[in-house]
């Protein structure tokens, strides 16, 4: 743990994938929203991107949950509200009304919990105001071929369609495509579009999957999250901090990209 901190001592370290709040179906001892925050400031994390697990379910309720943690960790959260296509109007109102506001600095979207491709006629207005307004975005994605059939939605390739029709959009792909064969897969789609990224938050253990990516791509399409409560903070640290890449490319993926790509 103290080598963790001593490695991390100087350099800008954000999470970029952090969930905060109850989620009804799951029990997470331990996994309040201050244990979280002091466990991330303990390994040496700045800052961290959070999108409140409410906003999945319920937008309003979830969205106020989200701005009330911002105000309580104001010199640590960046928030994310949470587009959901199954209340599309209210979504888009919400975004309207509060981006930039409150260190809102993106909108997260999980097709595979609202059960809608991304193609889908509801988030057409979406896309086209994320672009319009220079909006990061930030998607769940997963390898389809899973028991879980609902990740069929979150597909990777799926948003092929949405960058060749919206080329300024900014968009980040969760998990970097989530198992097996997809974690290299979409590093051709990370190869192809400007203005695409990828994560490494979630369960991935792949030995030597950053080494690919930043061998294929470098190493400044590429953010460092936790998905905590979900994961161990430390796992992903020791993970980045041990790979076989200069130091270089290591602050980047610890945190300069992310500050570049969301202005922090």
């Amino acid at each position: 743990m103290n080598e963790i901190k001593k490695q991390l001592k100087n350099i800008k370290v954000i999470d970029s994938h952090l969930h905060l709040g109850h989620l009804s179906n799951l029990n997470m001892p331990d996994a309040s929203d201050s244990n979280i925050i002091s466990t991330l400031e303990e390994f040496g994390v700045k800052k961290a991107i959070v999108s409140h697990h409410g906003s999945l379910s319920t937008v309003e309720y979830g969205n106020k949950k989200l701005f009330e943690l911002l105000t309580l960790y104001k010199d640590f959260l960046y928030g994310l509200l949470v587009f959901n296509p199954n209340f599309e109007d209210e979504s888009l109102k919400i975004i309207d009304e509060f981006y930039k506001e409150k260190n809102i600095i993106g909108i997260k979207i999980h097709p595979s919990w609202h059960n809608c491709y991304p193609a889908d006629i509801r988030y057409k207005k979406f896309w086209a105001l994320a672009e319009e307004r220079q909006i990061p975005v930030l998607t769940h994605s997963w390898n389809p071929n899973v028991p879980n059939k609902a990740q069929k939605f979150s597909d990777p390739f799926n948003f092929e369609e949405i960058i060749r029709r919206h080329p300024d959009l900014k968009l980040t792909l969760a998990h970097a495509g989530g198992r097996g064969d997809y974690l290299y897969k979409v590093i051709d789609l990370l190869e192809k579009y400007p203005n695409l990224y990828a994560d490494f938050a979630g369960d991935i253990f792949e030995p030597k999957l950053i080494e690919t990516y930043v061998e294929k791509l470098g190493s400044k399409k590429l953010f460092f999250g936790t998905d905590m409560p979900w994961i161990d903070v430390r796992y992903y640290l020791v993970n980045i901090l041990n790979a076989g890449i200069t130091d270089e490319d290591k602050e980047n993926i610890l945190g300069l990209n992310v500050a570049r790509l969301y202005g922090i």
